[in-house]
């Protein structure tokens, strides 16, 4: 039996198959899959050309080979559609068989990237952990160099970059190197690279092997690749010490992505079933469990217990009387609070103005006791308790008292919120010690004065408080966001989201300073790991500084914010 050119041990390394059309990269992707299968390791194949059926089958087209599961395709044991990402992903993260998920039937690229998009979110959240390959064929049409999906690009780059942890040994097959992102590619362990005539796409390896080779080594094998035949290649493993020119040997399984010769005629083949008891219960379960956690189900259920609950328990006149009392002394407590800051901060600045000892001071306090609206009808006014100064800053108590919400028909709190007070107040009450404005503004989008027109509302229905510089959510105000209200995550998942949800320029910038922290990083060294310029760093680092992601050191240097790892959150609610 000949040698194979790549050693078991390089088997579990990131690995990245490049070549011309016909080089034979995907043959020789395959044979290291079928060493991986008679290892008994899991494989998840990506397929969108529909080629890498033939696992199933011997070489010779007619006997059984290995048992891997097909996911569509025109072979496929179970159909998908665009609309299955997520159920397919969730499955093949949690099933045991390896198995070929393949795109080829979805139609459109537009079908296939919505499906992928899905298929890698769930895949990648519900992997346990378990070491297991995930091989991209034409891996550049998800992670692209030049991209209009960032949110797909950036989960292959989740996926290839992070996704040791969850589990994932990516593999990448690509005819155009130059054109499959370099954040991805620069990921690669190991680099087969098989005939390759475009410039552009030698120069993309050759960034990939620069200072891991000897130049005159680098040189020639360079030089080697147009002229390389099928199935031979140059194979540059730094981390095992190999760099030479090899040929694969021929596979064991059906060649089922070899190309017909002219006049040839095509053999019929067909798959042999394979037992898909196993999958197709854990298919189910996973569809029962998306059904029963299907949000539009969760709202129509809620709708319909809520319309019986009022159908059978509506408010009386005495219930509606409390809750309207109740109301009332809110806002008279906020009215008062508000009036009492307002004196507070006028006294400063008077005795800032007139260098006035304490007697000034002393009248307005006076004054911020006697303030008490008069309630409802004839009820007379009642003295107000002497209120205590505001803090400088917000203080959050890890379990603070809730004021009782009024209580509509509905039984559900207040009634419904404009959309821009909704938004405004949803982003302050994810931040429990309270927002700038300013960040306030780039987390909703809003411009100035429709802001603070928001805050303005908010403020006078007692939903939201003004300390120091900063804009604190009421607990009314967070029950008047409902059930649908969600508090933002911590630690992994908050990093995650963030991450996520930022721009390209903005999340490449971050992602450095959550790998470095707790340390600093110096602005140049943004610059090297990056490559942007000076005026676009700087503009990435003033949004992340207004979102308070980052935090400006002393010597120019940055650092991810503490508020993204759980450890500190977790100390400072503990220390309130």
């Amino acid at each position: 039996m000949t040698k194979h050119p790549i050693p078991d041990a390089a088997l579990d390394d990131r690995q990245a198959f490049v070549g011309t059309s016909g080089s034979g990269k995907t043959h020789a992707a395959c044979t290291c899959v079928e060493r991986l299968l008679h290892l008994r390791a899991r494989v998840v194949v990506v397929d969108p050309l529909d080629v890498w059926w033939g696992l199933r089958l011997k070489a010779d087209g007619a006997k059984a080979a290995f048992p891997v599961v097909i996911f569509g395709g025109a072979h496929g044991d179970l159909p998908i559609t665009e609309q299955s990402g997520a159920l397919i992903g969730e499955t093949v993260a949690t099933m045991a068989e390896s198995c070929v998920v393949s795109l080829a039937g979805l139609g459109t690229k537009a079908a296939e990237r919505r499906f992928m998009l899905a298929f890698l979110e769930a895949l990648y959240r519900k992997a346990p952990g378990e070491p297991f390959h995930i091989v991209f064929d034409e891996a550049d049409l998800w992670a692209p160099q030049r991209t209009s999906e960032p949110q797909l690009q950036s989960l292959m780059e989740q996926v290839v970059r992070r996704g040791r942890v969850k589990g994932f040994i990516p593999w990448l097959i690509t005819q155009r190197p130059a054109v499959l992102s370099k954040d991805v590619l620069s990921q690669a362990d190991g680099l087969v690279a098989m005939k390759l005539t475009s410039s552009q796409d030698r120069d993309a390896i050759a960034a990939w092997i620069e200072g891991q080779a000897d130049r005159a080594d680098e040189k020639r094998m360079l030089a080697r690749l147009p002229q390389l035949e099928r199935g031979a290649a140059v194979v540059w493993i730094p981390g095992r010490g190999i760099l030479e020119e090899v040929k694969f040997p021929p596979r064991e399984t059906f060649d089922s992505s070899r190309t017909p010769k002219r006049g040839e005629a095509v053999r019929a083949t067909a798959l042999k079933p394979i037992d898909l008891g196993a999958v197709k219960a854990r298919l189910a379960r996973v569809e029962e469990e998306a059904g029963a956690n299907d949000p539009k189900r969760l709202r129509a259920e809620i709708a319909h217990l809520k319309r019986q609950l009022a159908a059978s328990a509506a408010p009386g006149p005495e219930e509606i009387r409390r809750a309207a009392q109740a109301a009332f002394e809110r806002g008279r407590e906020a009215a008062r609070r508000e009036a009492a800051a307002t004196l507070a901060r006028l006294g400063k600045l008077i005795r800032a103005a007139i260098g006035a000892s304490g007697q000034i001071g002393n009248a307005l306090s006076e004054a911020m006791q006697r303030i008490e609206p008069e309630g409802p009808g004839n009820s007379p006014p009642t003295r107000a308790p002497a209120p205590r100064p505001h803090p400088p800053m917000p203080v959050v108590r890890a379990n603070p008292a809730p004021n009782p919400a009024p209580r509509g028909a509905n039984g559900h709190g207040s009634a419904a919120l404009a959309s821009g007070e909704r938004k405004c107040l949803t982003a302050i009450a994810q931040h429990p010690g309270g927002v700038r404005r300013e960040t306030l503004t780039v987390l909703t989008g809003y411009k100035r004065s429709s802001r603070d027109t928001y805050i303005q509302r908010l403020r006078s229905a007692g939903l939201v408080e003004i300390a120091g510089d900063r804009v604190i959510a009421t607990p009314l105000g967070v029950e008047a966001l409902g059930p649908d209200f969600e508090p933002l995550p911590t630690g992994e998942a908050l990093r995650e989201r963030v991450l996520r949800e930022l721009p390209d320029g903005e999340r490449r910038v971050l992602e450095i300073l959550i790998d470095a922290y707790p340390r600093c990083v110096s602005r140049e060294q943004i610059d090297i790991a990056t490559g942007y310029k000076r005026s676009s760093r700087d503009t990435y680092l003033q949004r992340l500084r207004l979102r308070e992601l980052v935090e400006a050191r002393s010597g120019g240097e940055v650092r991810a914010s503490d508020n993204l790892f759980e450890t500190h959150l977790n100390a400072a609610q503990q220390q309130q």
